[in-house]
């Protein structure tokens, strides 16, 4: 977006011009939009994909991007740039004349489509009840503002070029309009997805951050690293999991019985008194001491840990009370 922005700085978009050719400053133009457009794609992917999908859909946006930022590129490069133009009077005057309708068409391409992904998928997954999901909300105009904006675009081009339409400037003038709205939003959603995120993990880490201090003291080989790149809600993923096999292994050390399930409150509050007191609360089992299908492990190491740390602190009321 910076490099962008700085060619569009007249002395430099002249220098550009003046070293590499009339037609240079158009071409890097699109090529950078499509670079934008897979930044933006990958902050999304990272923001709304499941781990394993990640690598793919990040490698198909590249490759499309790359695809119709070079076919954009061959158009406007080789087809003889007007000299002294600003980019309102191209819009007007020369967008829709052949080549340079062409190289737009497919320069809006890959921003069209991502536009149109990013919209449908925000239309899915935004949910009050989640931290993304309300701020995906945000992204939601910002992207059906930037989807229209690229449509409109495209249809203009390719109305005045095969003569279905007389060229206007009606078209290019709402257009930017629809991009400064829709980039605004955009923005807004995606940092603001990502800031929640990131305050959503790490208040669920210290949640439980207590227990597993304590546990992997017990128990070191437990702790595991995290993959290189990982978010830090996969971090703090990672971080349940050690708690869930160090509890495990405390477990079986333990030899405690199988048992029936335990209310999940009811097990939490039990397995916190056990770890702190040492006392087998009636009831309390090997069973009780993980989630069911429902709950994931960073939730139920959250409950875990907040009961460990109200053991805690009523352990310690009652020694003072002693004394």
């Amino acid at each position: 977006m910076s490099l962008h922005m700085l060619l569009n700085i007249k002395s430099v978009e002249v220098t550009v011009r003046d070293t590499f050719g009339d037609s240079m400053p158009g071409s890097l133009k699109m090529l950078l939009v499509c670079g934008i457009c897979v930044g933006t794609a990958i902050v999304f992917t990272d923001v709304t994909s499941k781990a394993g999908q990640r690598r793919i859909l990040i490698r198909t946006h590249v490759s499309l991007s790359l695809f119709t930022a070079a076919l954009s590129f061959v158009f406007f490069f080789s087809t003889p740039w007007p000299a002294h133009v600003d980019n309102i009077t191209f819009d007007n005057e020369y967008a829709f004349l052949p080549g340079y309708a062409e190289g737009l068409m497919l320069g809006m391409t890959y921003p069209f489509l991502l536009c149109l992904m990013v919209t449908t998928v925000v239309i899915v997954q935004a949910d009050w009840q989640t931290l993304t999901g309300r701020a995906l909300l945000l992204i939601c105009p910002g992207a059906a503002l930037l989807t229209a904006y690229a449509a409109l675009r495209i249809g203009y081009l390719f109305a005045a070029r095969y003569g279905l339409m007389e060229p206007t400037p009606t078209p290019f003038a709402i257009s930017r309009v629809l991009a400064v709205s829709g980039v605004l939003f955009l923005a807004a959603g995606v940092l603001g997805a990502l800031a929640l995120n990131w305050l959503g993990a790490r208040s669920a880490f210290q949640q439980f951050t207590a227990l597993r201090d304590e546990l992997l003291e017990r128990w070191p080989g437990a702790e595991r690293e995290s993959k290189p790149g990982s978010s830090t809600a996969e971090q703090v993923d990672d971080r349940a999991a050690e708690v869930l096999d160090a509890l495990s292994l405390e477990v079986d050390h333990s030899d405690l019985p199988g048992g029936e399930p335990l209310p999940p409150e009811v097990a939490a509050a039990a397995i916190a008194d056990w770890l702190v007191t040492g006392r087998i609360t009636d009831g309390l089992g090997y069973n009780s001491f993980f989630p069911d299908a429902q709950t994931t492990d960073t939730a139920w190491a959250g409950v875990l840990g907040k009961a460990y740390q109200g053991a805690l602190d009523e352990n310690e009321r009652k020694m003072v009370a002693g004394q």
